[in-house]
């Protein structure tokens, strides 16, 4: 979760944080003014603590002097203090408490684990990183060491949660870890392909006919050649589960389910086979490989949207010798609607930057069977 330099991140609509509290940390009591405020300032001197009445997180010693916090009744933002009072903004990373996944955008925030506080209200805590650059690009070529100190130190903070009044607990890594939240659906594929549920049962049940087809070409267990993966595909901070045939060579990380989370609960989001099949990419994102038969092979590359089960396309490629046998590459920027035919070496160029495919190390579904009893 470290980074280095500046890090895309969610909206900056936090930084406004008109409802909250302003704290410099550790500045001197006179420079705030007198009264309520002074008092809140000087409290904050002599600690490295923030709070915002419903948590609290801690930054490191190292940090004193170099921060201004500021609050919400949900969140917690961290600015670097001389970027912030130049006038550069200085966001280095928010954490906020979400009851419901859906009152975040996800993707560039990040969900990092699970607040419980002392009514038993649960939190989705998250992650927020600034999304341009928050320093004073005049003066430092480079990345100023107190701003990237800040930045490098958000994991750190994140795991110092706690409940305000001392009451709760906080999870790190709670709700994110795909061995935590996909037991029962694996439990489902185990159960389906035991009992040998055809291809039309396993399409009913959201799961791909693919199973079926490798029971019918093997005289072998079929959990052995099936297998699973847990990978945080968009990047939301929650594993998504993948499943898939465990293969070697060109096929090897090939995914025919995919289910994800959906207010923290599993949901299916997709079915390939081995005409239509999907892999997942290192940078991100999926990517579909299918086959219109002899003369035409296509590349489709999407996001999962977070907290759905929406499908966000981004780009696709095919090679059509139906469309034009002379020049069958074209790339489409909106889901296949429209075509734009370019030339054979633009095509394979920006085609290779979609290439860095997962190749998993699949578990095979007989090991999670037999580790369940």
């Amino acid at each position: 979760m470290k980074k280095q330099g500046i890090m895309l991140a969610a909206s900056l609509l936090i930084m406004s944080c008109l409802s909250g509290c302003y704290y410099n940390l550790p500045q001197a009591a006179a420079e705030a003014g007198t009264g309520e405020a002074a008092a809140q300032t000087q409290e904050a001197d002599d600690t490295l603590t923030v709070s915002n009445g419903l948590f609290s997180v801690t930054l490191p010693p190292e940090a004193a002097g170099l921060f201004v916090a500021e609050t919400t009744d949900d969140g917690i933002t961290i600015y670097e203090k001389e970027a912030n009072e130049a006038g550069y903004g200085g966001y280095a990373f928010g954490i906020a408490a979400y009851k419901e996944p859906s009152e975040y955008a996800g993707g560039m925030d990040m969900k990092v684990g699970e607040f419980t506080d002392g009514d038993g209200t649960l939190y989705d805590i998250v992650v927020q990183y600034p999304s341009d650059i928050q320093y004073d690009y005049t003066k430092y070529e480079d990345v100023p060491q107190n701003y990237l100190l800040l930045t490098d130190s958000m994991e750190d903070v994140a795991k110092t949660v706690a409940g305000a009044d001392g009451k709760g607990t906080f999870v790190w890594g709670g709700g994110t870890k795909g061995e935590d939240l996909y037991p029962e659906v694996l439990a489902e594929l185990v159960t389906a392909i035991t009992e040998g549920y055809d291809a039309n049962r396993l399409e009913e049940e959201g799961m791909s006919s693919m199973y079926y087809a490798m029971s019918t070409a093997s005289d072998g267990d079929v959990l052995d050649s099936v297998g699973y993966a847990f990978y945080d595909t968009n990047h939301d901070g929650v594993d998504e589960l993948l499943v898939g045939e465990i293969a070697d060579g060109d096929w090897k990380g090939v995914v025919y389910d995919i289910y994800t989370m959906v207010d923290r609960e599993p949901a299916h989001v997709l079915s390939g086979w081995d005409r239509s099949r999907y892999y997942a990419l290192k940078s991100g994102m999926v990517i579909n490989e299918y086959s219109g038969g002899a003369a035409m092979s296509g590349w489709d590359v999407f996001d999962i949207e977070p907290n759905t089960t929406e499908i966000l396309p981004q780009v696709s490629f095919k090679v059509d010798e139906y469309e034009n046998e002379d020049a069958p590459w074209f790339i489409s920027y909106d889901n296949g609607e429209t075509w734009e035919s370019v030339p054979e070496e633009e095509f394979t160029e920006f085609l290779s930057r979609f290439q860095d495919y997962m190749r998993f190390d699949y578990t095979p579904l007989s090991e999670f069977s037999a580790a369940a009893g």
